[in-house]
């Protein structure tokens, strides 16, 4: 599934550019571009859709965007592993059980110390 949004969702180009910390030179030196270059797209306010999704990526919106994937991941996560665990525990209680009527029924076997949980 792809994460980047579409053409229609991305923020206008003035907006990414805007919201970029580093000088133009910087930032033009980051994306692989010349400051002329990002001169004509910033004056045009048109960029390529790779150049678009850079800043994108690189902007308040894409972090949140990926801060907001991580921590909805994280949450799946932490669910999972709790179910986990009270499913671990709940078997653990039920070979007690177990255990507790085996050795009832008869006599401990040598080896029952050994599957023990």
């Amino acid at each position: 599934m792809f994460r980047a949004p579409s053409a229609a969702g991305l923020p206008p180009f003035a907006w990414l550019l805007h919201d970029q910390q580093a000088a133009r030179p910087h930032v033009a030196r980051h994306l692989g571009l010349s400051t002329r270059t990002l001169a004509r797209y910033e004056a045009t306010q048109q960029a390529p859709r790779a150049v678009m999704l850079a800043l994108y990526w690189e902007s308040r919106w894409g972090r949140s965007a990926a801060d907001a994937e991580a921590a909805t991941a994280a949450d799946v996560h932490r669910g999972h592993a709790q179910a986990l665990a009270n499913e671990n525990a709940a078997l653990r209680r039920r070979i007690a059980v177990l255990e507790r009527e085996l050795t009832q029924a008869q006599p401990e076997a040598a080896n029952l110390p050994f599957w023990r949980a």
